[in-house]
């Protein structure tokens, strides 16, 4: 068994190998091993294969350009710019943060994005800031619908 510094060093440094700077490495290992401290091991460290794989076909941006592409005083469209999701969704979050605690309320859409972890993760940003906090996230189907 592994400690939690050896696995948050060892999943920093991988992100880092593929081209992350410190700062989303570090966010990225965080949401990974947050996961696995919640119990949900399918978003967690399981999943360093995939984004490496992802990585290799050229199907992330590990230097994503983020950016606000609309905004009001409580909304916002974000361009993710391909990125790590937990990238993306982690700056988003914060954007949505920053407009509740002027407006009373922040909402923020995220787009060209990809997978971002455990959707909790960001809604406790919301809750460590006095605030609730919803994050949502589409998905391919994977199972039937319901009746059908």
């Amino acid at each position: 068994m592994h400690t939690y510094k050896y696995l948050l060093d060892f999943t920093k440094n991988a992100f880092s190998k593929m081209g992350c700077s410190e700062d989303h490495a570090a966010t990225i290992a965080d949401v990974f091993l947050a996961a696995e401290l919640r119990g949900h091991p399918s978003h967690g460290m399981l999943r360093l294969k995939d984004y490496f794989e992802l990585w290799k076909a050229g199907r992330i941006n590990v230097n994503p350009e983020i950016k606000l592409i609309h905004e009001s005083p409580s909304t916002a469209v974000v361009d993710g710019d391909n990125a790590v999701g937990m990238v993306a969704a982690k700056r988003s979050m914060e954007i949505a943060i920053e407009k509740a605690e002027k407006a009373g309320t922040g909402w923020v859409a995220t787009r060209n994005s990809n997978h971002f972890g455990i959707a909790g993760y960001y809604a406790m940003m919301a809750l460590n800031n006095d605030m609730a906090g919803i994050c949502l996230t589409n998905a391919n189907p994977l199972v039937a619908p319901a009746l059908s």
